[in-house]
């Protein structure tokens, strides 16, 4: 059981070669205990990222303290007020298992999340009929291999299609992503600010909501927390996605 959780964190953290991601898959189909204790990780990540997770802590602490007081076989009694905790009572002697000390002080860093907020924009540009059909032809490529999550040839063909189409603010969009999808952050803000600066079309809020996420993979927190101030106080969509993050942001001194 140790090394299924070993490899359960390793699986979650998508750390795992191909070849053992398909062994663990092929695993996890047929395993039912092995399905329960994936749940019972997935529901300690949901829980370190949720809003009510100081809360969840500061009971996990006192557990821990008051196990410590009466030593190791004693039973300690954890209660918990709303519906969510059942689940986290249930994750417990997991967490005990694991370590209380690394759950209870892990920090709730950037990287979390970025887990937790980040997905890549659905494709939805309008297939408007263009005058020349090798750039219509670069930008269905594009959006196929975007779709596909094949970003680096997402890229290339966003770029080729922009060279003739520079104001399109869609394929601004999905070639920042792409690029934040390569780690390439820097040219992601540079692409995604394209949009902000363009103004008149109906993806300014997609790319502020992700210029956000750019500031906090670059470790920018102050830029992160300016830009989803300013999606949070508005009539986004990502108003109220923006306002969790928001309390979650570390202000760095």
């Amino acid at each position: 059981m140790k090394r299924d959780r070993h490899i359960i964190q390793k699986y979650l953290d998508h750390d795992l070669t191909d070849k053992d991601m398909k062994r663990f898959e092929a695993d996890l189909e047929s395993s039912p205990e092995l399905q329960a204790d994936l749940g019972l990780y997935q529901e300690i990540d949901e829980a370190l990222a949720d809003t009510e997770v100081l809360s969840f802590r500061d009971q996990l602490t006192d557990l821990r303290k008051e196990t410590k007081k009466n030593g190791k076989n004693a039973k300690a009694t954890i209660r918990f007020n709303k519906p969510w905790h059942y689940a986290a009572t249930a994750a417990i002697a997991l967490i005990l298992a694991i370590g209380l000390a690394s759950v209870l002080d892990r920090p709730l860093s950037n990287k979390d999340l970025l887990k937790k907020y980040y997905k890549p924009y659905e494709v939805a540009l309008m297939n408007r009929s263009l005058n020349d059909p090798t750039t219509e032809t670069y930008l269905t490529k594009a959006s196929l291999f975007y779709q596909e999550g094949d970003f680096m040839n997402a890229i290339e063909h966003f770029e080729l299609f922009l060279e003739n189409q520079p104001d399109n603010a869609g394929a601004q969009l999905y070639l920042g992503i792409s690029l934040y999808e390569e780690d390439r952050y820097h040219d992601a803000e540079v692409s995604l600010n394209k949009v902000v600066d363009h103004q008149d079309n109906l993806y300014v809020d997609k790319a502020e909501w992700y210029l956000g996420l750019c500031y906090l993979a670059l470790n920018e927190n102050e830029r992160a927390r300016r830009k989803f101030a300013v999606l949070a106080s508005g009539n986004s969509d990502k108003a109220d996605e923006a306002q969790k993050l928001l309390r979650k942001i570390k202000v760095r001194r």
